[in-house]
């Protein structure tokens, strides 16, 4: 996947899915964090990219 070659809606969405993983294990948050909250951002990135791919 070239990431040069993708409009701004898809950066953001890798952009954003990579800085909230590294959010969510950098930070205390008072909460325990774990791999199914990785599972679930994932999952709600690739949600939002085919609803982007289809506008």
């Amino acid at each position: 996947m070239n990431l040069l070659r993708l409009n701004v809606w898809r950066k953001l969405i890798l952009v954003s899915l990579a800085m909230s993983i590294f959010a969510l294990f950098a930070f205390d948050w008072g909460y325990h964090f774990h791999v199914g909250h990785v599972v679930r951002l994932a999952v709600g990135a690739v949600a939002l990219w085919l609803v982007v791919d289809r506008v």
